[in-house]
C-alpha cells in the first residue's frame, strides 16, 4: 500500500475510533487522498471531544471526518456505518483486564461477536481490507481477556479461510503501548 493512490477517494472506518489508536491513526491518516475517515465508537463525549478537537486544529480537514454511533455489539449499528467503506481498521474491543475478569461474557460479546459483526458486514458490502488488532495477551492466554482477544483471532482466521469474497482480512498483535490507556 505504499502507492500514492492507494487512498486517493477511499473511505477508512476506525471501530473503536475514539480510543488511542483511533486517535494517533485519525492523525496519520488525515492528510493523505482520503475522501472520508469515518469514527465508529459507542462513546458521544469522546465523539464530540474528538468533533471539536478537529474543527479547533485542522478545520481545513475536519469535513473529512464523519462520526458514527454504534456498538460492535449490534450488527445492524455495524451495517449501517459500512456503506460505502473501503479499508476498516478494527480496534472496538474491551482492553482491561478486571473489567474482562469480573465481566467475561461482556468481553465476549465485544470481542468475539463484535469482531464477528465487523467482518460480516465488512464481507457483505465488499470492503477492500480490514485490519484487526489484538493484543499480546492472546498467545497463551491466562484471563478472560486475553482468551476472548484469542477467539476473537480464531473468528477472523475463519472469516479469512471461509468465504471472505474479495476482502482481505488481516490481524496483527500489539503489546502495552506508552501513552494509551
Amino acid at each position: 500500500m505504499n502507492d500514492s493512490t492507494t487512498f486517493k477517494d477511499k473511505t477508512l472506518m476506525i471501530t473503536g475510533g475514539t480510543g488511542s489508536f483511533g486517535n494517533t491513526v485519525l492523525k496519520h491518516f488525515m492528510n493523505t487522498d482520503l475522501a472520508e475517515i469515518r469514527i465508529f465508537s459507542r462513546d458521544e463525549k469522546k465523539q464530540d471531544d474528538m468533533r471539536h478537537r478537529l474543527q479547533e486544529r485542522s478545520p481545513e480537514l475536519a469535513s473529512k471526518v464523519r462520526f458514527f454511533i454504534g456498538d460492535v455489539r449490534n450488527a445492524q449499528s455495524v451495517r449501517d456505518a459500512m456503506h460505502g467503506v473501503d479499508y476498516i481498521f478494527h480496534a472496538a474491543a474491551l482492553k482491561q483486564v478486571p473489567s474482562c475478569e469480573f465481566f467475561p461474557m461482556e468481553a465476549v460479546r465485544t470481542n468475539v461477536i463484535g469482531t464477528d459483526n465487523v467482518l460480516h458486514a465488512a464481507i457483505d458490502e465488499g470492503v477492500d481490507r480490514v485490519v484487526c488488532l489484538s493484543t499480546d495477551k492472546a498467545a497463551y492466554p491466562i484471563n478472560a481477556m486475553g482468551k476472548s482477544k484469542a477467539m476473537m483471532e480464531s473468528i477472523i482466521y475463519a472469516n479469512a479461510r471461509n468465504g471472505a469474497g474479495r476482502t482481505t482480512i488481516c490481524c496483527t498483535r500489539y503489546g502495552n503501548v506508552m501513552c494509551s490507556r
